[in-house]
């Protein structure tokens, strides 16, 4: 047998498994190193072998999909089954040479760059570990370039432009911001509150609405609409104050925070490397 038919019926699995373990962060658990009990074989099929780490595999993927069945001696039986029905249908279309037709091979070319890249991006990661210390720094450089004031506001979001400038015109003649809100505002669940967002820093919200906030006075509202990607908004300043930037202690102790700034540095050391990648490549664009 070509060790090509077992690529071909665990491919599937390893692309999972190395897609699932490629963003894993300190703290979480991660798979250990392939035991003596992992490359244990458990069942050969015309002489090509399936070994425990590749039902391993397997099973974990099928019980992301359709849920774990109680019953494990009977749950082991059908996944082993479904493992060796799909070897022999790989090993079926090896014989009749499938994996030479232009769609399936494309297909195995794509599938093989992705198992690849994903290894790729894994030893990235190992290589150059994210420490806590390098957290820190990072933290420390976010705070400093954060906005160190939050504002309450309100707003109205409108389709057109001409439709923003009509609510502006009847602001300025003394209609309620709040009523306008409810009865205009295309953000119908900011709308049914008077128009309140409430609290908001940088980051909460898309740039152009937060550099408008920033450049309005308390109590203002603005006097020209603000254009977004979700449309035009009229803004109402309500209130400001000092943005309390938690310590890095209390940053540390917040799991979707830790998680959140770990993945983006986990990214960001991805993404040096294929820019390294690509300053050393040479790549023709037809």
């Amino acid at each position: 047998m070509s060790p090509q038919r077992t690529s071909l019926i665990v491919i599937l699995t390893a692309a999972g498994l190395l897609v699932a373990g490629c963003d894993k962060i300190p703290g979480e658990q991660a798979k250990p190193d392939a035991s003596k009990e992992e490359m244990k074989v458990i069942a050969t099929v015309n002489g090509e072998t399936i070994l425990e780490s590749d039902y391993q595999g397997y099973l974990q993927l099928r019980q992301q999909q359709v849920g774990p069945i109680p019953d494990k001696e009977k749950e082991r039986k059908i996944v082993l089954d479904e493992l060796i029905d799909k070897m022999l249908l790989a090993q079926y279309a090896i014989d009749n040479k499938l994996d030479k037709e232009p769609e399936v091979s494309t297909l195995l070319k794509r599938i093989r760059e992705e198992i690849l890249g994903q290894a790729a991006k894994r030893k990235q990661l190992r290589d150059n570990p994210i420490t806590e210390a390098d957290v820190k720094k990072n933290f420390e450089q976010e705070v400093e370039k954060t906005h160190k004031s939050e504002y309450k506001v309100r707003h109205i979001l409108l389709k057109e432009e001409k439709e923003a400038n009509d609510v502006i015109v009847q602001l300025g003649k003394g209609a309620k911001f709040e009523k306008l809100a409810k009865s205009k505002s295309i953000d119908t669940q900011s709308g049914d509150t008077g128009g309140e967002i409430g609290w908001i820093n940088q980051g909460m919200v898309v740039p152009d609405f937060f550099n408008a906030v920033i450049e309005m006075k308390k109590g203002a509202v603005s006097t020209t609409p603000v254009k977004t990607d979700f449309g035009w908004h009229v803004i109402k300043l309500e209130d400001t104050r000092p943005f309390k930037v938690p310590t890095f202690e209390n940053f540390m102790s917040d799991q979707q925070a830790r998680t959140n700034i770990y993945r983006k540095m986990q990214t960001d050391r991805i993404d040096g490397l294929i820019k390294d990648l690509k300053g050393k490549a040479k790549i023709t664009v037809n």
